[in-house]
């Protein structure tokens, strides 16, 4: 299946259409650069030269779904670095699986130096996922009001997907989930997982048309890329 991730024919096809994107502001970076959420610190192959890259994860989350190993084992909401350590800071994907995120923020803020730059990135429309180490989504508004709690200044906050791309992202996770349970439990139904698979296919080759002709709007983003500055 993880063959098919980049393809017309993944469920996920939308999501990893999107992961590039964040690539594109690493090329700021200098420094001492630290990944919270790292898994297998794969971000670390694309940082500028001269870079020097820290790769922290949560411990029982990378026994739960990870086999990987991070340079250092720690807590977001308690960094174990010295203040202003830092002149930047990634966290892709993790403050949603913060119990307290504003307790997050204010470490990432102790930890960066001023004028240090953090790369951030959250869902909004996606459903509950490293169960049970989910606990929020966050709108675009929420974001901007805690990162300038935490003396953030944010330069972009940017959508992920259109609303036609939402909807048919949402419609493939269903069919996956029905697939995975028929794969587990319904083992007398696996005829049915061929009409799924065209259904995915369809589903989002229709939906990658129609946000051409009729692009909406992101009122229903799958999530949000953001990029801030910590202000002395």
């Amino acid at each position: 299946m993880a063959m098919l991730r980049t393809t017309p024919f993944h469920p996920q096809w939308f999501v990893a259409k999107g992961k590039d994107r964040r690539l594109r502001h690493l090329g700021r970076l200098h420094g001492n650069i630290l990944d919270i959420g790292c898994t297998d610190k794969v971000l670390a192959r694309h940082l500028p030269e001269g870079c020097r890259y820290l790769g922290l994860d949560y411990y029982a989350t990378v026994q739960n779904f990870y086999s990987t190993r991070p340079d250092v084992y720690g807590d977001a909401c308690r960094l174990p670095l010295a203040g202003e350590s830092m002149d930047g800071i990634l966290i892709f994907e993790v403050l949603e699986h913060v119990p307290d995120p504003e307790a997050a923020l204010a470490e990432v803020s102790r930890v960066l130096k001023p004028e240090g730059v953090l790369l951030l990135s959250v869902p909004f429309i996606y459903p509950v996922h490293n169960a049970p180490f989910d606990f929020h989504r966050f709108t675009r508004h929420a974001l901007e009001r805690s990162l300038r709690r935490h003396g953030f200044e944010v330069e972009s906050i940017e959508s992920r997907l259109l609303s036609i791309e939402v909807a048919g992202l949402m419609t493939n996770l269903a069919l996956g989930d029905a697939a995975r349970r028929i794969g587990t439990s319904y083992r007398w139904a696996f005829p049915v997982l061929i009409p799924i698979g065209v259904c995915v296919l369809l589903v989002n080759v229709t939906a990658w048309v129609l946000s051409f002709l009729l692009p909406g709007s992101d009122f229903m983003p799958e999530g949000y890329d953001v990029v801030a500055v910590r202000r002395a």
